[in-house]
């Protein structure tokens, strides 16, 4: 009796980014050493006529404005009656109390500036729970790592998050315009410029193994 041979099992393909050739893990969406998307589609950004022709439209209505005031003041000014006047005898002046100035108040508090809920770094998140992107807000942050399910995603963010990398959080890139499609990308911090992210990048690159800095756009 001959013994059947099982066959080898397949030899795993290894992945590289198309752009640096960095090595890319199976599940990894983005390149962490230059950012390029390796398997998504970056939207391209929308047309500018429709914002050009509500500025138009705006600018006419107040010219419209300013014509229609300039026209009411160049109209005919009312007349005005003037009526005699009657004198009035002098009347004896009476004596007037001399006023008693009213004492300073002392001791006024001085307000005390509220502190900002966010830090430079990011929205800040409760203890034990991940940052969440500001609401229909553009701005720059640091993307470290991405993943096809959220559920790992949140996985590495909460790790990067032990490793004492703040402001981190998940996005669903089905809901920002920047992002490709069907991915969920861990980032760290909002910023307002890419110079901020440049730098917080240079601080959490060693301790998240990469990253890369770039600017978030949700959808309208």
């Amino acid at each position: 009796m001959s013994a059947v041979e099982t066959p080898p099992p397949p030899t795993p393909v290894e992945r590289r980014c198309p752009r640096c050739d960095a090595r890319l893990s199976a599940e990894q969406e983005w390149c962490l050493n230059c950012g390029a998307a390796v398997s998504t589609r970056i939207a391209g950004p929308r047309g500018w006529r429709v914002p050009i022709a509500v500025v138009g439209v705006l600018l006419a209505l107040a010219l419209v404005a300013v014509i229609l005031a300039i026209v009411e003041l160049a109209g005919p000014a009312e007349g005005v009656t003037e009526v005699a006047q009657t004198p009035t005898p002098a009347a004896t002046p009476a004596a007037t109390p001399s006023a008693t100035p009213a004492p300073s108040a002392e001791g006024t508090a001085t307000p005390t500036p509220s502190a900002s809920p966010e830090g430079e770094g990011g929205t800040a998140a409760p203890a034990g729970d991940l940052a969440k992107w500001p609401e229909g807000r553009t701005a720059w942050t640091v993307v470290l790592n991405s993943s096809g399910t959220r559920d790992d995603a949140e996985r590495i963010a909460k790790e990067l998050a032990g490793k004492g990398v703040t402001g981190v959080g998940v996005l669903d890139s089905d809901d920002f315009e920047s992002l490709g499609p069907d991915s969920f990308v861990v980032f760290s911090g909002t910023y307002p410029d890419r110079a901020r992210a440049e730098e917080a990048l240079a601080l959490v690159r060693e301790r998240a193994g990469g990253g890369s800095a770039r600017r978030i756009v949700p959808q309208r």
